[in-house]
């Protein structure tokens, strides 16, 4: 298990794939920065505390790379505390399937009147090779309409795989305003070989003028060529 703990942090993530304009009255947290992780690792880009537009909940938003050099799953517990250090709630994420030099999002998901004052964030993760990361088999294309963003993938393999996994953080001005995530499959969460389908993201994004995009697929057999 690898441990990480982290104060409020705002930096500038990576991925960057869209531009387009909107509203919001958002207030960045103040900046910490993380411990540089050395390679073999899970490397850390950024990390970012988000509120929701409507005062419900504040996500904690941490954008990583997989360079440990081979496929994994990943499971992460992210920790809410107040200044004494007290524990205000506990909640967790995981990917089931990250290739091998791929960018993506883990969250901890905090309801506001669960944490109160809440200064500093916890998060502690564990990683194991898999061989059912469907990455590859994927394509993932974006689409501006409106007041959000219709994001559309395709499985371009011969086998159903499990639903396309996708999460994004809306930036204004090298700033996170928003974050949001849906899943895209044809039914529950299989998604067929040789479909295309898509979900609208962002419907309460707000303001911004570029996001980053990350997606994880897994497959339900094991592919050789992932490893």
């Amino acid at each position: 298990m690898i441990k990480r703990i982290f104060a409020c942090a705002v930096t500038l993530g990576m991925m960057i794939i869209l531009i387009s304009g909107r509203s919001s009255s958002f207030i960045p947290a103040e900046t910490v920065y993380a411990a540089e992780e050395t390679q073999g690792e899970v490397t850390i880009d950024s990390e970012y505390l988000i509120p929701d537009s409507i005062g419900w909940c504040t996500y904690y938003v941490v954008v990583a790379t997989n360079n440990t050099g081979s496929d994994i799953s990943i499971s992460a517990d992210f920790v809410a505390k107040d200044g004494s250090g007290n524990v205000l709630r506990k909640v967790n994420d995981y990917a089931d399937a990250v290739k091998k030099d791929q960018q993506f999002i883990l969250y901890g998901q905090f309801v506001n009147a669960e944490i109160g004052n809440a200064k500093n964030y916890e998060y502690a993760y564990t990683i194991n090779p898999t061989d059912r990361c469907a990455y590859t088999s994927v394509a993932i294309d974006t689409r501006d309409i409106g007041d959000c963003v219709e994001v559309s993938a395709t499985n371009y393999s011969e086998y159903d795989i499990q639903s396309v996994g996708v999460r994004s953080v809306f930036m204004k001005n090298g700033k996170p305003v928003a974050f949001d995530t849906v899943n895209i499959a044809d039914a529950g969460i299989t998604f067929h070989g040789g479909s295309t389908n898509s979900q609208v993201i962002g419907t309460r994004a707000g303001d911004y003028d570029d996001m980053i995009l990350t997606y994880t697929s897994v497959s339900n057999h094991a592919i050789s060529e992932d490893l």
